[in-house]
């Protein structure tokens, strides 16, 4: 397996990590700042194949809207009670996918956990796990990659016209997947381009322009989210540059605004009451 790109902090960390790998840990961190591929990396370093779980649908693998059910956890439950000499590790990605009721079945595998057994839980959204879980889980946040190394990986990736590397280094702002992912899929890179101009429009485009922007986003959740969240960092950046209250005010704005979609609130209303 490749070594993963890692931050240089958080490198050190999961090198600590692996000597002594805690009963449970907490891999979390930005979306494709590449956490699947270092809970592997990780397994790897203590020499084990993983088992590694992955949200269903219908009994097959889905990524995009399957979960992870009680009737998983529950056969993971009697598979970790077989006796074993030998160090096993169980990888639970996209762990927020957990149901309310697998996440009560896991609980009581962290609370009997079988001899010589590791759990590794991968989410971008730890905040939606119970707080009896993530209570017993050690925590290790993966940071985004340096500037250095989102240039040094363009290289990697023959990424050689300047206006696209400038793009794609603002777009993925140091998380290695997504840069990865922008530099290999032109229609990707089309898309989200065009959403972090849709943002800047959000921000200081004329009203119309704005009505336009709530209009063609208010029946697409997902779309919606990755516009706020691209508007809260063309501010951010700004606020880099020069800190202004009001700019920190927006930034606020539009974070909650994300909150009220993530939620499933109105999407109309809630860009909304940013043009307004």
């Amino acid at each position: 397996m490749i070594k993963p790109i890692m931050n240089p902090a958080s490198e050190i960390t999961v090198l600590n990590t692996v000597k002594n790998l805690p009963q449970s840990l907490l891999l979390t961190g930005e979306y494709r700042v590449g956490l699947s591929t270092i809970s592997l990396y990780i397994a790897e370093l203590r020499k084990v194949t993983p088992i590694v779980i992955l949200p269903e649908k219908d009994e097959k693998i889905d990524l995009d809207k399957g979960v992870i059910g009680v009737d998983i956890m529950r056969k993971l439950y009697d598979e970790t009670k077989t006796k074993t000499s030998t160090d096993r590790i169980i990888i639970i990605d996209y762990a927020e996918r957990m149901t309310h009721q697998a996440q009560n079945a896991f609980l009581k595998l962290l609370e009997e956990p079988g001899e010589n057994i590791y759990f590794i839980l991968v989410t971008h959204s730890a905040e939606k796990l119970l707080s009896t879980i993530t209570s017993r889980a050690e925590v290790l946040d993966i940071k985004p990659i340096t500037n250095i190394q989102s240039v040094k990986l363009l290289d990697l990736l023959n990424v050689s016209d300047e206006k696209k590397r400038t793009q794609i280094l603002f777009i993925a702002d140091g998380l290695p997947a997504e840069i990865t992912y922008l530099s290999n899929d032109n229609d990707y890179f089309e898309k989200r381009s065009d959403t972090v101009k849709d943002a800047r429009e959000l921000l200081r485009g004329s009203l119309y322009q704005k009505l336009l922007i709530a209009h063609r986003y208010k029946d697409d959740r997902p779309a919606t989210l990755v516009l706020l969240l691209d508007a809260a960092k063309i501010l951010k950046k700004t606020i880099s540059q020069k800190p202004q209250k009001d700019t920190i005010e927006m930034i606020d704005t539009i974070l909650r605004a994300y909150q009220r979609v993530e939620a499933n609130g109105n999407i109309r209303l809630s860009l909304a009451k940013l043009i307004f």
